[in-house]
């Protein structure tokens, strides 16, 4: 309904000031701020207005939101007929003719409003209230990232590359990781999958004894990639949805207990998170509420203070690094790095452990290796001074498809990466960080 052409607006009695008394109001009730407004203003402005003028510390001290609180995160509402309405402050997502127009919706109309195609009635003009509530998207976010994972996930797998099958590990009965499974998938999981072999197009990560696999898609007439899961414990395979976005050269990142984040790709700048529901399959997938910068190529992903996922990529030139707040849905930071001509690093691709205050780069290719292997040691990039320096473990060239290295206990990460032996044929090794010795180790597996 269109409020500028509307017939029926109701005499209103406005006090002596000519203007309307406005309460900003907790969901329970609690008055946050009373303000006098001309009934002519808008309320998308009043809102601004009000996000403007009141700080973090004051909004969370109403709200009782902890140190992650960010209000850009605020939801507010109108009451019509004693039910809660969100009001958009995206102007786009009015387009419904049934709706209210919020973008040209003044405080005269608002009140609790009771409308249809052809009426508008207002309650009392001199009690009119928004209501504030602070929505926590990701609400299943745990306090400590490793320590959730090291504990509940036993199960690590790593798809064999040009086959349908995966190595499978234990953890609970391998401790040494040098035992493992191989494992095909069953003539019906092909089926459902419509893949020919594993490649290093398609992006995994693990989460929760699950293996995660999400198809990097190169076919021009497809715009759809596949999502699907192989359960390690039951080894079933479930196609989860054939209609994902078309996705290449991501990545992905578990967050426990229940989120995927898929990040970067060629010719996006979107993030997508999965949330994993294991009582009713989850099909779909949510957008990040913010954007990227730009396209990421590859990126190495890592969560740092249980709270920040660092983005680390230099598929090109230079090297980006950029951060954002998972627990209050912050927009994305770019980190300038302290130090001159730390953008240029020979170091790409590679995987990513927690190393005291540093981000330890594992792996990946090395441009100018020189023949002198020892020469060469990874680099590291300190979070807390945001420098990026040389460290003391050496390079060893792997290929990790999973960037992220899985937390076991006690500060040790692992991951895994298939390598082509002197002989020509294809091998597995197991590549453990420990950051209590700072010290690296590759295992040949076979």
């Amino acid at each position: 309904m269109d409020l500028r052409t509307n017939d029926t607006i109701m005499n209103i009695n406005y006090n002596q000031k000519n203007t309307a008394s406005l309460g900003f109001f907790t969901l329970d009730g609690k008055l946050i701020i009373r303000k006098e407004y001309p009934p002519e203003k808008n309320i998308i402005k009043i809102i601004k207005e009000f996000l403007n003028n009141n700080d973090e510390f004051t909004l969370k001290s109403f709200l009782h939101f902890g140190e992650d609180f960010n209000k850009d995160n605020l939801i507010f509402y109108r009451k019509i007929f004693g039910e809660y309405k969100k009001i958009e402050l995206n102007e786009d997502k009015n387009k419904n003719k049934d709706e209210l127009r919020l973008d040209y919706l003044t405080l005269s109309s608002l009140g609790e409003v009771y409308y249809s195609f052809s009426t508008l009635a207002m309650s009392n003009f001199d009690d009119l209230k928004i209501y504030v509530s602070y929505e926590n998207i990701y609400k299943n976010i745990v306090e400590n990232f490793e320590n959730y994972i090291a504990k509940n996930m036993y199960l690590i797998a790593k798809p064999i590359l040009n086959k349908l099958g995966y190595y499978l590990y234990n953890k609970l009965y391998n401790k040494n990781f040098k035992e493992y499974k191989m494992i095909s998938l069953t003539e019906e999981d092909k089926k459902i999958l419509k893949l020919e072999n594993f490649s290093l197009m398609h992006t995994y990560c693990n989460a929760k004894n699950n293996l995660y696999i999400y198809e990097s898609n190169f076919d021009s007439n497809n715009p759809y990639s596949r999502f699907f899961n192989i359960n390690l414990v039951n080894n079933k395979t479930d196609l989860i949805s054939s209609t994902f976005p078309k996705r290449q050269l991501h990545s992905m990142i578990y967050i426990p207990s229940c989120y995927i984040f898929i990040i970067g790709g060629k010719n996006t700048k979107e993030v997508l998170i999965y949330e994993i529901n294991e009582k009713d399959k989850n099909t779909s997938y949510d957008k990040y509420p913010h954007q990227l910068e730009k396209a990421l190529l590859e990126p190495s992903l890592i969560s740092i203070n249980n709270k920040f996922i660092y983005i680390l990529e230099n598929s090109t030139i230079s090297l980006n690094i950029y951060r954002f707040n998972v627990k209050s849905v912050s927009p994305f930071e770019k980190i300038n790095l302290g130090n001159k001509n730390s953008l240029n690093i020979e170091q790409k691709f590679f995987g990513v452990v927690k190393n005291k205050n540093s981000i330890l780069f594992l792996g990946g290719q090395m441009l100018t290796m020189d023949n002198n292997k020892g020469n060469k040691n990874c680099y590291e990039f300190n979070y807390e001074t945001n420098k990026l320096v040389k460290s003391q473990i050496p390079f060893t060239p792997s290929n990790f498809i999973e960037k992220t290295f899985i937390p076991i206990g006690d500060e040790i990460y692992i991951q895994f990466a298939e390598y082509k032996k002197n002989n020509g044929k294809k091998g597995l090794k197991k590549v453990q960080f420990d950051g209590k010795e700072q010290e690296m180790e590759n295992t040949e597996i076979i």
